[in-house]
């Protein structure tokens, strides 16, 4: 089956409703207008993909000469690095234990490190909430696997879809399976045969589609967000890599300084090449045929650094472009930076990270409440009738020392000193739930044995009285 034949095939599914076939077809063409595109991101940041050749400085035999720029992945890894999912907080302790079970069940916070890789590489990713045995089940999805068509009048995705491709395929984008998610069921597609496909309807009574994105800078333009590997990013790193190659290139002639020789016979090197010549121990010429003596010279030899400097100049827009501070791009100043100018230097990328958190945090607060929903048999509407406020936890971007960290919670404890018994502090100075719970077992142990050393103290004190009153 041709590609492009793809979409009216599953949108004439055996089984599929009239009123979803135009749905199914525009979620599909979609996903195919869009694959090939984040297919190339996905090659930039796995560092698979090669620069376009200007066909000017480099020889033909040396222009396969392999040259790997990791930027990037810098640009994706060092955002998705700073935003750590790390559970949710509500107003009711109930629902503060029913969420940190969907959380460890789903392993949750590792699957949202790989979400926001994804999301970060292709604009978006999506989570999807499914049921298991009446167990709410949040799985993740990146864009080359799943599309979504956007309602801007509910402000959220209308129908979804997720795919699994079949990459044995010639052209590696041939689904076997597709899952459509609407308002008010699942539609599983399945393929049978070469052509044919089957649907089969799970109805649900969330009363909203299944599906949430991940949008990274997302837009009123752009409901699904940007990508990090922007085509900026994507121009800078073919530069990088073509200057990498002449950096090569020039390296190796460097290697062996030009020389020449004049007034010297044709024979005057015997049965030596050129390079036996110049890397023999012992070279001698004699005299020509008019006596007089060859002259041996070199040319002054070319440097590195104009190309040391370009790399520099394209690792300074690659900074501005990401907000990754030039000292991770493998550029160091010769003075060292301050520490002031290393925070000044991080805080453009802290910025984003909080950004990032906020968005995220919404779509991770929408599925614990279908989550809720699943869990408790109720629609996602009576959650959000409820007005429970859950609150996604994400781990301090700035990420900072130990030392500086303690520092300024002593200094707002000093400040607010009722902060000291909250464990918000405990959070602040980086410890985990496991760490956190842990203490707080070890801190109810400590004031029960201090309250019962205190009663036990006035009953000693009255037993030596009465000893003391019977002698």
């Amino acid at each position: 089956m041709r590609t492009r034949d793809i979409p009216a095939a599953v949108s004439e599914a055996q089984g599929l409703r009239p009123e979803d076939r135009e749905t199914v077809r525009a979620l599909m063409e979609l996903y195919q207008r869009k694959l090939a595109r984040n297919t190339l991101r996905d090659r930039y940041y796995e560092m698979h993909q090669a620069p376009r050749d200007l066909g000017i400085s480099v020889p033909p035999n040396l222009r396969r000469l392999e040259q790997v720029i990791g930027w990037p992945a810098k640009a994706v890894d060092a955002l998705a690095n700073r935003s750590q999912f790390d559970g949710y907080v509500s107003t009711d302790a109930a629902v503060d234990a029913a969420l940190a079970s969907v959380v460890a069940s789903n392993g949750l916070k590792r699957r949202y490190r790989k979400a926001v890789k994804s999301e970060l590489k292709h604009s978006c990713a999506f989570l999807a909430v499914t049921a298991r045995d009446g167990a709410p089940v949040i799985g993740a999805y990146p864009a080359t696997a799943a599309a979504a068509l956007w309602s801007g009048s509910l402000d959220r995705i209308k129908a979804g879809m997720v795919v699994d491709r079949d990459r044995r395929a010639r052209m590696g984008n041939r689904p076997t399976w597709v899952n459509v998610f609407t308002d008010d069921a699942v539609i599983a597609l399945r393929m049978e045969g070469e052509t044919r496909w089957r649907a089969e309807y799970l109805e649900h009574s969330m009363g909203r589609c299944l599906m949430e994105p991940m949008s990274h800078e997302a837009t009123l333009e752009r409901p699904f967000g940007t990508s990090r590997i922007s085509r900026a990013v994507m121009n800078i790193t073919d530069d990088a890599m073509r200057a990498s190659m002449r950096s090569e290139v020039s390296a190796e002639f460097f290697t062996s300084p030009q020389k020449f020789l004049l007034g010297a016979d044709k024979g005057a090197l015997g049965d030596k090449s050129k390079w036996d010549a110049y890397i023999g121990n012992l070279f001698a010429i004699g005299k020509d045929k008019d006596g007089d003596v060859p002259q041996f010279g070199q040319l002054s030899q070319g440097t590195m650094q104009p190309h040391v400097d370009y790399m520099r100049s394209l690792a300074a827009r690659f900074s501005g472009e990401t907000d990754v501070p030039i000292s991770e791009l493998g550029v160091v100043s010769d003075n060292p930076s301050s520490a002031e100018a290393i925070y000044a230097a991080k805080e453009p990328l802290v910025v984003d990270a909080q950004n990032l958190n906020a968005d995220n945090g919404e779509a991770l607060a929408h599925a614990a409440l279908m989550a809720l929903a699943i869990k408790e048999g109720t629609t996602y509407a009576e959650q959000a009738a409820r007005r429970l406020r859950i609150c996604p936890k994400f781990r301090n971007p700035a990420m900072p020392s130990v030392v500086t960290q303690a520092d300024a919670m002593l200094k707002d404890v000093q400040a607010v000193p009722w902060l000291a018994e909250s464990d918000v502090l405990l959070e602040e100075l980086g410890f985990s739930d496991d760490q956190i719970q842990r203490l707080r077992s070890d801190r109810d142990r400590a004031r029960t044995r201090a309250l019962l050393e205190a009663a036990s103290l006035p009953r000693a004190a009255e037993a030596v009285r009465v000893g003391e009153g019977a002698a």
